[in-house]
């Protein structure tokens, strides 16, 4: 079956190269008398040109959920709109997710390629609850394909009414919604080789193949590959993928469709980077050396599976439309050979540990289907923009069952790096279908126009059924539950340059699913309602973009309780994340250009068991993070950019210690030159240049991830 697929994408896009078209005429000019007429509409469709904007990190403009695509001053909540300069100078394999993602202001690297996390104000989030061309649930939580991505939309805080809500699992959009927007055919052809070289050793290969054809060009087909192999910048840590991915397009005046497809299979051999504290630690633990390896022998994420999205906009009327969103995904985790609870626990402060091995798997399967009306009325001075959207997704996930296995492996220790392994992990196991979700929505927005201000409302209902099965095959738990929440949102624009608002917005969270740690196991939680004020200012001037927030978050909180000397998961506690967000991007001057995000977080519980940790820092969250980014165009063939990160220290183990802060800062430049005739492009990125080494304090409560190493990262993208 995945032959035939992968058969029918590259046939898809050999088609499309093939029948391309080159049909244009030359424009002719007659003099004619000058006559006053009518004002007359004319509509007309250019082909998506790919989001390069030269030098520039952030765009004006991204999608908005259901909204559409929206310029960020129309928009009453901060918003993000990442460009492909960000994504092709920070996002090689070698690097986790949040490398791209950090320009936000609203997100903080807290992750590893090996376990692709970042937070998005304060809440835990990763390609699973992330969104690929409007859909949710596409990726996974481990290493995303960036390569395919053009652009990356952020709309930060909880927003269910623009969003709608997919199957999220490990992780949730409370903290905003992250869509990766995917490479389309541009105007002009495109045939491009890429080859990159980055750690000790991965090399990689990339193909690109794009074309437009048909008489008015309103087709676009790319086809894009990949093949990556070799040893990252940690030592053992070996990273081996292979992709294909198809994208289809087609615009005209009426009608908007976009079609992607693609297969990917994804490994990462060794590379452990998660610690907890075990209760021998009585200070906060020395940084290790970042680059060594503290896996065992056998450590193994190994991945497959494909996904497929499709979006189409059709004009039924002057000012209406109605639009289809649908996708589906299937995905494998095939070998999932890790440390108990994927973290080594650290038993002392000379960094002894235990080697204790858990193997499971989680092999899966989503879809999500959404259908629309959208357009525009008018009622005296008012313009009213409607959008009505139901949607539905559904997800399977399986689990092995001696998932609960824990094997003693041997011993080890950190900061020596002696590993005594005695014995071979367990790598087989038997899945079973372990749990079933499905959700179904429906929202209604009306955004109301009169003269400068703008007053959005929106009313979203959404609803859950979760169910877990045993390995038997048995329900051990079943939850039914609905909310409805709410969006609404005040703004005012004096001029054009400058946007007032204030907003409140929800965020609706299927039933959370207990994992081993507790006696409760496989029970599922009540659905986790989150709930953001935001009031902000925006300022844009010339070639600037200028965005100041402050939100207040509250979200109801799954905390553990203690009985008969047992730990329990409920949820019966609360979160609350207040703070500012200061972003500035654009041009600064016509060689020069700026991105600067920088955020204050105070975010605490609310409420907790007993009251015993009320008004505590939460776990694993920093006042201060901030990220600075520059680049130079000294003419048409050379750039240089940097990127300067800072992280404030953060609390574990309910302030019992806390991290040092941190300063990270990456280095690159490109070159344009010709290989005989052949257009290149060379490019290079030093990430971690100082090569510090760091904890970041990240996932809740007792949970530490060590840094990335110092990476060099070389490029050559020809041209063919």
């Amino acid at each position: 079956m995945t032959k035939r697929k992968l058969a029918l994408a590259v046939a898809l896009a050999a088609a499309g190269s093939v029948w391309m078209g080159a049909a244009s005429a030359a424009e002719k000019t007659e003099a004619m008398d000058s006559y006053e007429l009518a004002p007359v509409d004319v509509e007309g469709q250019r082909p998506a040109e790919e989001n390069t904007a030269e030098g520039v990190f952030v765009a004006r403009e991204g999608s908005v959920g259901i909204l559409g695509d929206k310029d960020t001053m129309e928009t009453p909540f901060t918003t993000t709109n990442i460009t492909q300069e960000t994504i092709k100078s920070f996002g090689d394999p070698s690097q986790p997710l949040d490398s791209v993602l950090a320009v936000s202001p609203s997100v903080r690297a807290t992750g590893s390629v090996l376990h692709n996390d970042f937070q998005l104000r304060g809440f835990r989030s990763n390609g699973s609850s992330s969104y690929v061309n409007g859909i949710p649930d596409m990726f996974t939580q481990f290493n995303a394909p960036t390569y395919v991505v053009d652009s990356v939309d952020i709309v930060s805080g909880p927003n269910s009414g623009l969003s709608g809500n997919g199957t999220h699992y490990e992780s949730n959009a409370a903290g905003g919604m992250v869509n990766f927007v995917t490479k389309r055919a541009g105007y002009e052809p495109l045939t491009r080789l890429t080859l990159t070289h980055s750690g000790q050793g991965m090399g990689g290969a990339y193909f690109d193949l794009a074309r437009r054809f048909g008489g008015d060009k309103n087709w676009g087909a790319r086809l894009m590959a990949e093949k990556v192999d070799g040893e990252t910048a940690v030592d053992g840590q070996k990273v081996k993928s292979a992709s294909i991915y198809v994208n289809i397009d087609h615009e005209d005046a009426k009608s908007k469709t976009n079609f992607f497809t693609g297969y990917r299979q994804n490994e990462v051999v060794g590379g452990q980077r998660w610690f907890k504290l075990g209760g021998g630690v009585t200070r906060f633990p020395a940084v290790p050396k970042a680059s060594r390896s503290y896996a065992f022998n056998g450590m193994d994420k190994s991945s497959y599976g494909w996904l497929m999205t499709l979006n189409h906009e059709q004009k039924f009327a002057k000012d209406w439309k109605y639009f289809i969103n649908a996708g589906t995904m299937e995905n494998k985790l095939n070998q999932n050979v890790m440390y108990r609870f994927s973290a080594i626990t650290l038993l002392n402060d000379s960094g002894d540990f235990k080697m204790e091995q858990q193997q499971t798997t989680t092999p899966q399967k989503a879809h999500y289907l959404q259908l629309g009306v959208s357009g525009k009325l008018r009622a005296g001075i008012t313009e009213h923009d409607l959008t009505l959207a139901v949607d539905r997704a559904w997800r399977e996930r399986s689990a092995a069952k001696a998932g609960s296995r824990i094997s003693n492996l041997g011993t080890g220790n950190i900061y020596t790096g002696i590993i005594n392994q005695i014995r071979q992990p367990h790598t087989d196991y038997e899945p079973y279908l372990a749990n079933k979700t499905k959700t179904k929505g429906i929202s209604l927005v009306d955004s109301i126009t009169v003269n400068k201000w703008n007053a959005l409302l929106g009313i979203h209902y959404h609803s859950s059924d979760a169910t877990t099965y045993n390995t038997a095959g048995r329900t051990t738990s079943h939850v039914i539950a609905s909310a409805t929440t709410p969006t609404y949102a005040l703004t005012y624009r004096p001029t054009d340059k400058i946007s007032v608002y204030g907003s409140h917005a929800e965020y609706f969270e299927s039933g959370t699913i207990v994992g081993s740690a507790y006696h409760n196991n496989n029970a599922i939680l009540p659905p986790a309602k989150t709930k953001q004020n935001e009031i902000g200012v925006k300022y844009a001037n010339r070639d600037m973009l200028y965005t100041l927030a402050f939100f207040d978050i509250e979200q109801a909180n799954n905390i553990r309780v203690d009985r008969g000397g047992l730990a329990y998961l409920e949820q019966n506690g609360k979160l609350r994340h207040r703070g500012i967000e200061l972003g500035i991007a654009g041009k600064i001057a016509p060689k020069w250009s700026l991105a600067l995000g920088a955020a204050y977080m105070n975010a605490f519980y609310d409420k907790t068991a007993g009251g015993a940790r009320d008004g505590v820092t939460e776990d694993g969250q920093p006042r201060w993070n901030g990220t600075l980014m520059a680049s130079y165009a000294a003419d048409d063939k050379f750039s240089a950019f940097a990127r300067m990160t800072y992280t404030g220290g953060a609390y574990i183990l309910y302030e019992k210690f806390k991290s040092p802060s941190t300063t990270v800062l990456d280095l690159g430049m490109t070159y344009r030159t010709n290989f005989g005739s052949v257009p290149a492009t060379i490019g290079l990125t030093i990430y971690n240049a100082l090569n510090k080494e760091y904890w970041m304090v990240s996932r809740g409560d007792n949970n530490l991830y060590l840094s990335t190493p110092r990476t060099i990262a070389l490029s050559v993208a020809m041209d063919l």
